[in-house]
């Protein structure tokens, strides 16, 4: 029996702006992605004819409203394979938290069934399937940092940070993003990202700069409504990190640490100080390429 095991790696938003509206449903959006250490585990078994889903988590589904699921569906259907699959998922990237888990999840069984079926796919080739499944998927097909615009698709890679302490606190509250985006009133946003300085500060492996820079337009939107991701965000900021983020649209804040023991003195004084809070020290990550 054929088997890959894989590593499936969160994200992070060094920046999030709305620029519109789009005639699809979508928005146009310009973002700095950057991926960290924190990742779910994934193992593909050549199984049958079917798609066959297992996880230990109750929250995620086994069928088609698995965006795993439909990645292998797509692969499947597009270029007619007979054979089936059995996706073994272990969950670590909180659930519906802004840190990408389900769409690096997808990006990562197109990249593995492709290679287990043999499909020899061009990059093109595989960036156009991923952006059927999902916005965002395309980044992690190529993971360290990127500049992604339109609805995410398009992808511009940009030099990754040096290794870089970041903690992630994750409040017990659900954030939907599609409200988000409702609420979002573009006029309203008092500080837009200056995105160009923070790709010239990745280019300078700035993260002091990248940290003063962090900035995301839906963080005054969801604090608003959810008071308590501003109150874990100001005991972050009281630490002086090198900065302080919502990931998304929420509910995960991250702080970049200028060293691994200010990270981890965050992350037990976070966990010390709302032990409900859902708290992870990690590091930013980029695979050679």
């Amino acid at each position: 029996m054929k088997e890959l095991r894989l590593n499936a790696y969160a994200k992070i938003n060094l920046t999030l702006d709305v620029l519109g509206d789009r005639p699809d449903g979508y928005h146009d959006i310009e973002t700095v992605l950057h991926t960290v250490e924190l990742h779910d585990s994934i193992i593909l078994r050549e199984d049958g004819e079917g798609i066959t889903i297992r996880c230990a988590s109750p929250d995620v589904p086994d069928d088609t409203q698995n965006i795993v699921y439909r990645a292998a569906q797509l692969l499947k259907e597009t270029f007619h394979i007979p054979r089936g699959v059995e996706v073994e998922l272990t969950k670590c990237i909180p659930i519906s938290s802004g840190l990408g888990g389900g769409s690096s999840d997808a990006a990562v069984t197109l990249l593995g069934l492709a290679q287990m079926w043999k499909l020899r796919l061009s990059d093109r080739q595989l960036i156009e399937l991923a952006g059927k499944i999902g916005s965002d998927v395309p980044f992690f097909l190529l993971g360290g940092a990127a500049l992604a615009m339109g609805r995410g698709e398009r992808i511009r890679l940009l030099r990754p940070l040096p290794t870089t302490w970041v903690v992630l606190a994750r409040p017990p509250i659900p954030v939907s993003t599609e409200w988000a985006y409702k609420t979002l009133d573009h006029a309203a946003v008092r500080r837009r990202p200056d995105t160009a300085a923070v790709v010239r500060a990745l280019d300078a492996e700035d993260p002091a700069t990248i940290g003063r820079l962090l900035c995301n337009v839906f963080e005054d939107v969801v604090v608003a409504h959810h008071p308590v991701i501003g109150e874990v965000r100001d005991r972050m900021l009281a630490h002086r990190p090198l900065g302080v983020s919502l990931s998304g649209t929420g509910p995960v804040l991250f702080a970049l640490a200028a060293n691994e023991a200010a990270a981890r003195e965050l992350g037990t004084a976070l966990s010390s100080w709302r032990p409900e809070l859902e708290v992870f020290v990690t590091r930013t990550f980029a695979e050679e390429r």
